[in-house]
């Protein structure tokens, strides 16, 4: 039986790793549902901020590996006339967008579906761009492309997919009538023991996301500036820098940190060295000001890693779980309070807390659940 195919548009994947979450959710998905679909994976021939071209990889031209289909534009070759012409050849069910702001894998291709250059339906997925924390940022141009939008009605012949509640009501904030799935996120990983060693007031934490104003670092190394004499702490950041000036006001903020605090910059994480890195560690610390599904979250309590968030994600009931710290943005005293507890832990103390986090989201995902539940997202969408 042939199965349906679905074009999954994304401006940045695999080989990269700098684009973090959204290429971690489509790579899990694609993972968990190739037996049920074609997938056509199309995207630019170069990662994040770089434009250094992939040296493994033929740019304009199809091929399949592992079962995915692949295409990969270079710079010379992204126009309409090829966008066009490659969406013809492969015929597609379903047009899968992974990103709201997107010039030419999101805006552009809603611009050409408007003007009846593409027949297939559209589902959009924002991966989180549209909260209130993503829009904050550079928001006088984004605010008047969405008035526009929602002027010009540019997006009413379009799905949207929400990856939680929170992200439906950002949604429909701005489309008030969208025709909005919400199906939650999946992650491939897998539950592995963390082997770290934990000696009170000695503390190892990481921060694994990519280096941006969104994910609020600079709070994070303020706050390690308060935590009192007698604690050490080791702050490891794992994660692409986005932004150079960003990162500036960082190593600004570590150049005066006291001597029990030591921060290192450990560079970027290929996927399948996330876990066993980061299961060597005691704690994530990532006071994000959004996150949509939070993969790095997800690894960490897959990895036996307690973790100290915003309450700007949907784990807002690690407390209750005893695997972490989900805490409002503006009550600086309760982060410090939480590094302190996390702390002051022994090791036979910290072992429960790390078996509480493996607990806590082997019961919060459900793998075979996810896929039958986008098996029938998919699926009712073509048929519709």
């Amino acid at each position: 039986m042939t199965k349906p195919k679905i074009v999954i548009f994304m401006h940045w994947y695999l080989p990269g790793t700098k684009a973090g979450g959204p290429v971690r959710s489509v790579f899990s998905l694609v993972e968990l549902l190739k037996n049920y679909f074609d997938f056509y994976i199309i995207t630019s021939n170069t990662d994040l901020g770089n434009d250094k071209e992939y040296l493994n990889v033929n740019p304009n031209s199809l091929f399949t590996q592992k079962e995915i289909n692949y295409y990969y534009f270079d710079v010379k070759n992204l126009n309409n006339h090829n966008l066009l012409k490659l969406l013809s050849e492969i015929n597609p069910a379903v047009i899968y967008l992974n990103s709201f702001w997107s010039f030419p894998f999101s805006i552009n291709i809603i611009r050409l579906k408007n003007k009846k250059l593409i027949a297939a339906p559209i589902l959009l997925a924002p991966r989180g761009m549209l909260s209130k924390g993503a829009l904050s940022l550079k928001s006088f141009k984004k605010n008047i492309y969405l008035t526009s939008a929602k002027l010009f009605g540019w997006y009413k012949n379009v799905r949207f997919h929400a990856t939680n509640k929170q992200e439906e009501q950002d949604i429909r904030a701005h489309f008030s009538s969208a025709n909005i799935a919400v199906a939650s996120n999946v992650n491939a990983g897998t539950q592995i023991k963390n082997t770290s060693h934990k000696d009170t007031n000695i503390l190892n934490l990481f921060f694994l996301s990519r280096i941006s104003e969104v994910k609020n670092l600079h709070f994070a190394l303020s706050i390690l500036n308060d935590v009192p004499s007698e604690i050490t702490i080791n702050y490891h950041i794992y994660g692409n820098i986005e932004n150079q000036d960003y990162w500036n006001k960082c190593l600004e903020i570590i150049s005066h940190l006291p001597k029990n605090i030591t921060v290192i910059y450990k560079g970027e994480l290929a996927f399948n060295e996330v876990q066993n890195t980061i299961s060597k560690s005691h704690c994530l610390f990532l006071p994000t000001l959004n996150e949509n599904f939070g993969h790095s979250i997800v690894e960490s309590l897959l990895s036996g890693c307690p973790v100290i968030i915003s309450d700007q994600t949907p784990w807002n009931d690690l407390e209750k779980n005893d695997a972490g710290f989900s805490i409002p943005l503006h009550n600086k005293k309760e982060f410090l309070e939480a590094i302190i507890k996390m702390a002051q832990l022994n090791q036979e103390e910290f072992s429960h807390k790390s078996h509480a986090a493996n607990n806590y989201i082997s019961g919060k995902i459900e793998i075979q659940k996810s896929i039958n539940l986008y098996k029938n997202l998919f699926n009712e969408f073509i048929k519709n």
